[in-house]
């Protein structure tokens, strides 16, 4: 059966990190690979409860990502800024105020934030299903993509967290899980 050769996507430059002195967040670290185990797993419940209690967020590590397929990934996703004209994102506007849906462009300055201030954030927002609305020209030969990475995150990423926080709450292991499968609306 013959392979399907995909586009390689232009090569993401991100911002070099900054010089100032920051005050950053000792963020707490869940290694996802001690899931597998009980006695590994028992502590990492522990260790979850505590890293949202405490903090209200964490950092995973061992996910099963490779660095290589995460680089493609943000590469992937300059696209639909790079390579997507300001007349075309307009076509694809999400319609956020109009029908509470994020999906699509978000522009800079959407936002009011206060005394005149506006937002300064662009977002691209493509549901999980990527087959749900239509998307940019540019963005199409990557939806499988997209689609795979997606679906990785959402099986070896938040099943296991979810895992983690029910049993945490001292719920049945699976019930966040059946409430966030991967098909619900959303």
């Amino acid at each position: 059966m013959p392979s399907v050769t995909l586009p390689a996507a232009p090569h993401y430059n991100a911002a070099p990190p900054t010089n100032a002195e920051l005050d950053y967040a000792d963020l707490p670290v869940i290694d996802l690979a001690k899931a597998q185990s009980p006695e590994e797993r028992a502590q990492l419940v522990s260790q979850v409860q505590d890293a949202l209690l405490t903090h209200g967020f964490f950092y995973v590590i061992n996910h099963g990502y490779l660095s290589s397929q995460a680089n493609q990934m943000f590469d992937i996703a300059d696209v639909p800024f790079a390579g997507v004209s300001d007349e075309e994102k307009h076509v694809y506007a999400a319609t956020m105020k109009q029908t509470g849906s994020y999906q699509g462009y978000k522009p800079r300055q959407y936002w009011h934030i206060d005394n005149g201030v506006r937002d300064q954030l662009e977002h691209y927002n493509i549901n999980r299903d990527v087959t749900k609305r239509k998307h940019p020209e540019a963005v199409r030969p990557f939806l499988p993509e997209i689609r795979e990475f997606s679906q990785f995150n959402h099986f070896n990423v938040l099943h296991p967290i979810l895992r983690l926080i029910a049993l945490s709450l001292e719920l049945p292991e699976d019930d966040l899980v059946n409430i966030h499968n991967y098909d619900a609306i959303g």
